[in-house]
């Protein structure tokens, strides 16, 4: 009843209308990346920037129901879809409802990001995380009960192909374990998986970054039109720097603390799962561009890793406190307590070696 109620109230995004808009040039035989929108948008002088198996799907859809509203129905399909595979999968093989398995139905059925962004947004980030997942569990055995080669190259690339998380499935594929840390991870880059997957994730560029006639340029287009929120931008701003030059440094420090994490993982100072969720939850959390939908990309993680299940898990209850952003007197709030939450959370982890 909740999804239904949230699902008849008016969207607070416009993305839904920009998917629209693809959609009917797609539809009509255009090319979305080049072609003006043909109904108004909000910054309609910027052309699409979603990856092409995206656009399939917004020319499909909206060739059964031409209307902004077959996003939200597609959107909420797809999750109870996952939703009843996921729940089923799991309470099947526990032949119990363990603790466990009750506090991820409740999280899956009850999340904010969930409810917000899937039924009344219509944002469809949570179809590539939950390729993502499905990728992981048939990339590594100690998440799965049985491996697939080809589930695993399907699920990795539609999710790549839909919306880039799909790479992330290279960090857990291990064909095989060797004593040097440095050469684990050459192992998982230089696999045909990995290769594969990566050259596929370069694909989805070439529409955005060598068709599509953007006014602005990287880290312009978050600056100028969808930054909001981000406290350390804000700061930056504070000290004389211009909101694309904080931008760009928070982007860099984001890959500093990644960086950091990769050489205590060399080091032997913490384990190679620990460093991974560290970077990806920090990638998440301090975002130059604060939307909660991005949350979807740690679902994956939630489900799988009891280490780190909650500290997701509470970040994501807290992301939509992001929305306080477009109030001016409000600005950085959701970003502080949800930043704060995230540094208490890894500070209290055992980094523990292995």
């Amino acid at each position: 009843m909740l999804r239904l109620a949230l699902l008849a109230l008016p969207p607070f995004s416009t993305d839904t209308q920009r998917f629209f808009a693809d959609g009917l040039n797609v539809a009509q035989g255009k090319n979305p990346y080049t072609a003006p929108s043909p109904v108004k948008i909000e910054y309609s002088h910027l052309r699409s920037f979603y990856p092409p198996l995206q656009q399939i799907f917004f020319g499909a859809a909206v060739s059964v129901f031409p209307s902004p509203f077959v996003f939200r129905l597609c959107a909420g399909f797809a999750e109870l879809v996952f939703l009843f595979w996921f729940l089923r999968r799991q309470f099947s093989r526990a032949h119990r409802l363990t603790a466990t398995n009750q506090w991820l139905a409740v999280f899956l059925l009850f999340n904010p990001v969930s409810l917000h962004e899937i039924w009344r947004e219509g944002h469809l980030d949570h179809i590539a995380a939950f390729l993502l997942y499905m990728a992981i569990v048939n990339a590594r055995a100690a998440f799965a009960y049985r491996r697939s080669a080809l589930r695993r190259y399907l699920y990795a690339l539609g999710a790549i192909a839909f919306k880039f998380y799909g790479i992330l499935a290279v960090a857990f594929y291990q064909q095989r374990r060797s004593a040097l840390r440095w050469k684990r991870l050459l192992d998982r880059g230089f696999s045909v998986f990995g290769i594969l997957c990566g050259l596929f994730f370069l694909l989805q560029f070439v529409p955005a970054l060598y068709i599509t006639p953007f006014a602005e340029q990287g880290v312009l287009v978050y600056a100028q039109y969808w930054h909001h929120g981000n406290g350390l931008v804000l700061l930056f701003e504070k000290f004389g720097f211009a909101a694309p030059h904080g931008v760009y440094l928070v982007q860099r420090g984001i890959l500093v603390a990644g960086a950091i994490a990769l050489s205590l993982y060399l080091l032997k100072k913490v384990r190679y799962y620990d460093a991974l969720y560290f970077s990806l939850g920090s990638l998440v959390v301090f975002f130059p561009v604060q939307h909660p939908w991005y949350y979807f990309i740690l679902f994956p993680v939630i489900l799988l890793s009891p280490r780190w299940r909650w500290g997701m898990v509470t970040v994501c209850l807290l992301s939509p406190l992001s929305y306080l952003g477009y109030f001016p007197e409000y600005k950085a709030i959701g970003f502080v307590v949800t930043t704060t939450a995230w540094g208490i959370f890894c500070f209290t982890r055992r980094f523990a070696y292995r």
